[in-house]
């Protein structure tokens, strides 16, 4: 496939460039997604939807979001002086991934092109040491956790969390290391030095273990102007340290609904994020809700608003980026979100001409003929525990819909 070409420069001076955009931004405006993957590929099709153009900069001609972008310019997303040069052409630069450095999107905001997410916001959750110094700075519920930057910090952590009373640690890499990467568990201090020597030596967030009941999420949009508004709550299920499913409505009560909704929205105005945040937190046994982690983009348990909602999370945050209305978030039917890993897809031994990557596709038929599921596959080549897609099960209840994302999930692994 060849790429289709960036927009020429009209002019790269920052003199000419408009300091102070106008709060609204309308379609057909260019909106340029920093990353190529299928957070990027959603959103230019949420943004094509509404009206916008896109210019997706990613480094792969074949990334999943150049499939779907007007125009896809192959270069480093964060490259500070790709960025400065495309900053004149859009109207507004957002990002698919924390992976972006915050110096790119400085670059743009230096010539007033406005960024969503800021640098000041990419800078924070980027960083799990800042971010939870973050939310600690601004009393946000969090669980007990301390910074390391040496193998001496690593040995007095772990015994000052354990001396709190936690019957275990997880150590987790500052940056980097999502869907279960760069982490180790440490279950007594005389770990704490292999732990640190595992983990490559790098800086580290170590966090007391939370004696949790339950994984939701709750993703709020905000505008410019500070209008917030949230999605229903998520209820999340983890495997191997990457999310399974998703449940939209999440079987929780009332109080812990109000209560995570409320911790996120404080959390997006500390922040001050522009476009969507999204918050997970763990459910404790008494009700009450702590942040595990944020991001500030589309998120994976998002997708079930794709079929299931009044809008989608990728339809709100071309919304908040762009200053338009932000209504709230009806659940239109019950709805599980199911992601399918690349284990799904058998290796082919000899490959046959209709395989990818030397693997066999896996039996769609099988669950495509419940006309209450929808497929979504992302054009990745697989390999073991990447998300090449995901699966949306809707039924008249939250019951039904997770009898059929289960029934489905079972024979996709029977028929590999």
């Amino acid at each position: 496939m060849q790429p289709r070409a960036a927009p020429a420069s009209q002019s790269h001076d920052p003199a000419m460039k408009k300091i102070s955009p106008s709060p609204v931004i309308r379609p057909p405006a260019t909106i340029a997604i920093l990353g190529g993957g299928q957070l990027g590929s959603m959103l230019a099709q949420a943004a094509g939807h509404m009206g916008y153009r896109t210019l997706c900069i990613s480094a792969n001609e074949d990334d999943p979001a150049a499939r779907w972008a007007d125009h896809h310019l192959i270069a480093d997303p964060g490259d500070a002086n790709v960025i400065s040069r495309i900053a004149a052409d859009v109207q507004v630069i957002t990002v698919e991934t924390e992976s972006i450095e915050p110096a790119a999107l400085a670059a743009a905001e230096a010539i007033g092109t406005r960024v969503a997410p800021s640098s000041h916001v990419q800078t924070i959750v980027r960083d799990r040491r800042l971010e939870k110094g973050f939310l600690a700075a601004n009393h946000l519920a969090v669980g007990a956790f301390r910074v390391v930057e040496s193998a001496a910090q690593m040995q007095q952590a772990s015994v000052e969390l354990f001396a709190d009373g936690t019957t275990e640690i997880l150590a987790k890499t500052a940056r980097g290391g999502y869907d279960g990467k760069g982490q180790r568990w440490i279950r007594t201090p005389s770990q704490a030095d292999a732990a640190w020597q595992a983990l490559g030596q790098v800086p580290l967030v170590v966090e007391a273990k939370v004696d949790f009941v339950g994984e939701i999420s709750v993703i709020v949009a905000r505008s410019p102007d500070g209008t917030i508004s949230a999605l229903p709550v998520f209820g999340n299920e983890h495997r191997h340290g990457i999310l399974f499913q998703t449940r939209m409505p999440a079987d929780v009560s009332e109080h812990t609904s109000r209560a995570a909704v409320d911790l996120a929205r404080r959390t997006a105005e500390h922040l001050k994020v522009v476009g969507l945040l999204a918050v997970e937190m763990f459910v404790l046994s008494d009700g009450r809700v702590l942040v595990n982690e944020m991001a500030a983009r589309p998120h994976n348990s998002g997708h079930v608003t794709l079929r299931a909602a009044s809008r989608s999370q990728f339809e709100m945050h071309i919304a908040a980026i762009c200053g338009l209305p932000l209504p709230e978030v009806e659940i239109l039917r019950p709805a599980v979100m199911t992601n399918l890993l690349g284990d799904l897809w058998p290796v082919e031994s000899p490959p046959a001409a209709t395989s990818v990557g030397g693997h066999r596709h896996p039996d769609w038929a099988t669950v495509l003929a419940d006309g209450r599921a929808t497929l979504h596959l992302y054009g990745k080549t697989p390999r073991p525990g990447r998300k090449m897609g995901h699966l949306i099960h809707t039924g008249t209840s939250a019951e039904e819909a997770l009898a059929s994302a289960n029934a489905a999930f079972a024979r996709l692994k029977t028929h590999q």
